[in-house]
């Protein structure tokens, strides 16, 4: 894995469904220290929003769903020294799922497997860019940041 571009990093997820597959996925890389507070971070990583959407993909001769597409979506920001890194990150993640009202609770536990397979693939992706962020120059100035971008002294 390519190194990151901070030494350390403050993950704000809220209650979000990613934040235990980024956490598992930044932990590994022992060149990174996860900060309990964004004031002792060089880096914060923010979800903007999450969002998961089940929607028909096919219907049989019978008029019955066949098939549905289960769409993981996922923006986060990047701050790196006050500085936010634009543009906002966003990743979406598909997934197609067969569909059988005679197998209805296999389905629901594949259902949930796809989803946990989805943000963790959102994770992996989102890992992988912040290793090719740049680094904001000393000089660059916040000058139109975001209301609930975190600024660091």
């Amino acid at each position: 894995m390519k190194p990151l571009p901070f030494a350390s990093l403050y993950l704000d997820t809220g209650k979000s469904g990613i934040a235990g597959d980024l956490q598992l996925l930044l932990a590994r890389d022992n060149r990174l220290t996860l900060t309990k507070s964004p004031k002792d971070a060089a880096a914060v990583l923010s979800v903007l929003y999450e969002n998961q959407k089940k929607e028909v993909l096919t219907i049989n001769s019978g008029g019955r769903v066949n098939e549905y597409q289960l769409v993981y979506r996922i923006a986060v920001r990047t701050v790196i020294n006050g500085v936010p890194v634009e543009p906002d990150m966003s990743v979406i993640v598909r997934r197609e799922m067969n569909y059988s009202d005679s197998a209805i609770l296999g389905k629901e536990q594949e259902e949930a497997l796809l989803w946990s397979d989805a943000r963790r693939d959102a994770a992996d992706q989102i890992v992988r860019r912040l290793a090719y962020l740049k680094r904001p120059a000393a000089s660059e100035q916040p000058a139109a940041k975001p209301a609930h971008a975190i600024t660091q002294p």
